[in-house]
């Protein structure tokens, strides 16, 4: 068993707290871009080809956005392992177990985010 003091815990689930709220704050301003640039060049009577490079490229940074955030998933999960393996495995650290759903797009609908 790990022996982890529990203010060095606090300060990783900190951390991790604050990079997954980056790397979504991260995700959705690209998805703002790609939708803003889409939404000028149309309101401008742009042709399609002339806001295209500009497009493609945020689409680029919003995939590895997303991707980066499949990676902090899986880092998060790593982490919770290690907890799970040392004397902090049962103190709460704020963050919602990886099994439930983390936000609702309805009522009807939930997403597990951290899955």
């Amino acid at each position: 068993m790990h022996d982890i003091e529990p203010a060095a815990g606090q300060v990783v689930a900190s951390d991790t707290q604050k990079s997954v709220e980056a790397v979504d704050q991260a995700v959705m301003s690209l998805a703002h871009l790609c939708a803003s640039i889409v939404e000028v060049s149309k309101a401008s009577r742009l042709p399609i080809s002339t806001a295209q490079g500009a497009l493609a490229m945020a689409g680029t940074g919003l995939t590895k956005a997303i991707s980066s955030r499949e990676d902090l998933s899986r880092a998060t999960r790593e982490l919770i392992k290690i907890q799970n393996a040392s004397n902090l495995e049962t103190v709460a650290f704020g963050c919602p177990p990886l099994h439930e759903a983390s936000a609702r797009l309805s009522d009807d609908v939930a997403v597990d985010l951290a899955a």
